[in-house]
């Protein structure tokens, strides 16, 4: 074959498969929805609202003490910090962050914004993978 019509295959099929990498590489999400039984599992989804969705439904399986606004990121090596409260009622929350200290604060920002003390960490998560990290 002469190498003009070389060249041109060649480039042809370079650009096939970056187009056919970037059609098929789809964003994902995290999230988690915590409970008060520390059962809450991480779940993934290819869109932020459908992540947070299936984390609510997933706490739900196993508990009826959810959080009503679960955390989420897309990025796979954020961490979850997971934290219950007893005051003024029971409640937890989840932060997420690029590390330990940025989700723990994040978690108790939303705490304390939400007027909860008398707080305890349960657990942190890798965001993608779900194992405690």
């Amino acid at each position: 074959m002469p190498a003009q019509p070389v060249a041109r295959l060649a480039a042809v099929l370079i650009a096939l498969a970056l187009f056919c990498g970037e059609a098929s590489a789809q964003e994902r999400w995290a999230a988690i929805a915590p409970n008060q039984e520390n059962s809450s599992t991480v779940v993934w989804a290819t869109t932020k609202d459908q992540a947070k969705k299936l984390a609510v439904l997933a706490c739900k399986q196993v508990s009826s003490t959810c959080a009503e606004t679960p955390a989420s990121t897309n990025g796979m090596d954020h961490l979850f910090a997971v934290m219950c409260c007893t005051d003024p009622k029971g409640g937890c929350a989840a932060g997420v962050g690029t590390d330990r200290a940025a989700a723990l604060k994040e978690v108790k920002s939303v705490l304390s914004d939400g007027g909860f003390s008398k707080c305890t960490l349960k657990k942190y998560f890798k965001a993608g993978t779900g194992e405690e990290g």
